[in-house]
């Protein structure tokens, strides 16, 4: 595989400005930037998994990856990164649940999950199954990752999902709102039985990450950390309270930021900012990636929310323009920012200035 300007001294590069800025002495943003070859192949190095079916020998999906590695540069503090992509939420199929690919259509390259046929979320018992064939496919797909890349590439979790929403994906969302309100008890029994379990999935997952050459754990955002790290999310919470997110998602998130060393929170639209302030006091949470959502304004557009972030003393990661990000570091300075921008398109002779730009 031939991978584009990244040598040894890249990678102690990564490791020194990353760990830099988990630790709050990075003096600047860090600033992420991807660019294509012009004849590269459509797709990306991300694409979902659940597209080939369960049982699929790993080198065949290996193989789709591997030109998109050998036509993509890595600009600023971004890395070559890959994580088994099974969708939001995979746990649900760990855990019985159905996997539907949707290969057209507006929600075309997600996954879906087909509840489980419970009558009442009593019936829903859940377990670990270490013969679950997408826990295997999952398992063995990264197995055979960090065999084929371990000396090139960071490796990431898959996306376990919250535990909220992971129930929502075994129980139905409609049916759980109603469980909110009908069965407390019984939500508070199996978040934390999906909260025991994710850490159990988290681990062994955790393990095979930690048997690659390259040092440093990575997830779907993009992170390097160099112990263990995560970013937890609770899209479910959008449509709940405050109060119902303190008990029902909160005490998952507590445990989870105590079992990490590098732990980040997905706070995904406005729907979600009566929860900041709880997320805020979390002492070991490290910091908030905000996604304003569809249709909102960009994450530069939000400068009040970026700055109780920062004022609380965490980090903060925003997808954003070249402007959007210059805008932020104008207002609220750059230091503990990260910057991904990837809603514009850059070719790669340029990229290298554009980084500068706002790194300097």
């Amino acid at each position: 595989m031939k991978y584009k300007a990244f040598a040894p001294e890249d990678w102690a590069r990564i490791r020194r400005d990353w760990t830099a800025w988990w630790n709050g002495t990075l003096e600047r943003p860090l600033v992420l930037l991807w660019t294509r070859e012009s004849d590269h192949p459509p797709g990306g190095v991300h694409d979902n998994l659940v597209r080939w079916p369960v049982g699929t020998p790993p080198e065949t999906i290996l193989d789709h990856y591997e030109v998109h590695f050998e036509t993509t540069h890595y600009h600023g503090d971004a890395f070559p990164q890959w994580w088994p992509n099974a969708g939001p939420g995979i746990m649900a199929a760990f855990l019985g649940a159905r996997p539907v690919y949707a290969a057209e259509g507006d929600v075309k390259g997600t996954t879906w999950f087909e509840p489980l046929q419970v009558e009442s979320i009593s019936d829903l018992k859940i377990m670990f199954d270490p013969e679950n064939a997408w826990w295997q496919h999952c398992q063995a797909v990264m197995q055979a990752a960090v065999a084929r890349w371990g000396d090139r590439v960071v490796f990431g979790h898959t996306d376990l999902g919250g535990n909220m929403d992971i129930l929502a994906s075994l129980r139905g969302t409609q049916a759980l709102l109603f469980d909110c309100y009908d069965a407390p008890e019984q939500i508070d029994r199996l978040t934390s039985e999906i909260t025991t379990l994710w850490l159990g999935y988290y681990d062994a997952l955790q393990a095979l990450i930690a048997s690659s050459a390259l040092s440093g754990t990575s997830y779907w955002a993009r992170f390097w950390s160099p112990g263990t790290g995560y970013m937890l999310q609770s899209d479910f919470c959008y449509m709940i309270s405050p109060q119902m997110f303190e008990r029902f998602v909160l005490p998952d998130l507590l445990v989870c930021c105590d079992h990490l060393e590098y732990p980040f929170y997905h706070l995904d639209g406005k729907g979600e900012l009566p929860h900041l302030d709880m997320l805020l006091e979390i002492p070991n949470l490290r910091g908030i990636q905000w996604q304003p959502g569809d249709g909102q304004p960009t994450a530069d557009g939000w400068l009040d929310v970026l700055r109780r972030i920062r004022e609380a003393g965490k980090l903060c990661q925003v997808y954003v323009t070249l402007d959007g990000a210059k805008k932020i570091v104008r207002e609220l300075g750059g230091k503990g920012f990260q910057f991904q921008l990837v809603l514009e398109t850059f070719i790669p002779e340029e990229a290298d200035d554009v980084v500068a730009g706002l790194r300097d």
